[in-house]
């Protein structure tokens, strides 16, 4: 089925076939796979939900530039996970309301025991006065009263308290959710570049005696594979890196998609031998994986990375360290690929 850029972009064609179908043949046409992030752009434009991006595809479309997954991935960043991280911020408003409503609770709560105090006191001074039966029978009868509106108030305060943690459980598992979108790339699982700020910012302050190591990997010969074999296995073979990079490297590592075909490893209080040992094993694990395509058995060649590695030196930030290790990942891919390359 042949549908025009035109159609798409109006809104003409929606009426007619179900969203599903819709997407498909939007990614089919511009020869890109079903993946989750091609497919959830797509979605997104052909269903109106993001005016700002739609505008971006259409500006795209009209000019004749190159609509492919590279496009797509930047789509992703500057209006999908970009509005997730907004969303995430924004739920500022919703915990100061929590927050408001629980210190109104406790309020009410010290008014409530305040006044049954004050009602025990002056009961007290006229118990004390008290010279008959008559007089008794009053005082009881007002610490009656008092002690049943405390045990109203305090009931009416339980089921506020309840209502409140309730309410902050569903936050917090809002927040979270909002914060692992906003900082993990969806299709490998590993950090994005906003998740690698924040926490190797973190583990990079924490390294052991300041040793630090990082590794930057980048997939050989990347646009091939994409053009042989099709975006679908491009996806695969990135996320064949990722499973690879994360299986090889220490638990506390900071194992980051930096962008496209290109990957970090922060290795804390790794040293130069033990950092390159890493550097190693995942490039020749990677060297002698075999992939084959499920629905025609193809066996897709074999691929490699290249890696660059730099030790923290004292006067290290992390820019400078990635600046080093990026260095050197330059000097692996410029003298034939697949090596590993140390920076001085």
């Amino acid at each position: 089925m042949d549908i025009s850029s035109e159609a798409v972009e109006t809104g003409t064609y929606r009426q007619h076939v179900e969203p599903g179908a819709q997407v498909l043949d939007f990614l089919a046409q511009r020869s890109l796979s079903a993946s989750p992030i091609h497919y959830w752009v797509a979605h997104e434009h052909l269903q109106g939900n993001n005016p700002e991006m739609a505008q971006a595809v259409n500006d795209c479309i009209a000019s004749g530039k190159t609509f492919d997954t590279f496009f797509v991935r930047d789509l992703y960043e500057r209006f999908i996970a970009a509005e997730s991280f907004r969303h995430f911020r924004g739920m500022g408003d919703n915990m100061e309301r929590l927050l408001g409503g629980l210190i109104d609770n406790l309020r009410e709560a010290d008014r409530s025991t305040t006044g049954f105090k004050d009602s025990l006191s002056e009961n007290i001074t006229q118990l004390e006065r008290a010279e008959g039966p008559h007089n008794l029978q009053t005082v009881a009868q007002n610490l009656l009263k008092a002690a049943v509106a405390a045990n109203i108030n305090n009931e009416a305060l339980q089921k506020n308290l309840d209502s409140t943690e309730q309410e902050a459980r569903n936050l917090r598992s809002e927040l979270e959710k909002h914060r692992r979108e906003s900082i993990t790339d969806p299709l490998t699982g590993l950090f994005n570049r906003r998740g690698m700020e924040l926490e190797m910012a973190r583990v990079f302050g924490l390294s052991q005696d300041g040793l630090a190591a990082m590794l930057v990997l980048d997939i050989d010969h990347f646009k091939k594979i994409n053009d042989t074999y099709g975006h679908a296995i491009g996806d695969v073979v990135i996320r064949k890196v990722a499973e690879t990079m994360t299986s090889m490297a220490p638990n506390d590592a900071v194992s980051v998609r930096f962008g496209g075909e290109e990957f970090i490893v922060l290795l804390p209080g790794a040293s130069p031998e033990v950092a390159r040992s890493v550097g190693e094993n995942i490039r020749q694990t990677i060297e002698r994986l075999r992939l084959i395509r499920r629905h025609d058995k193809l066996a897709i060649s074999a691929f490699t990375i290249s890696v660059g590695i730099a030790t923290r030196t004292g006067s290290d930030t992390l820019d400078s360290l990635f600046d080093r290790a990026d260095k050197a990942l330059y000097e692996a891919k410029s003298s034939g690929r697949n090596r590993v390359i140390s920076a001085p």
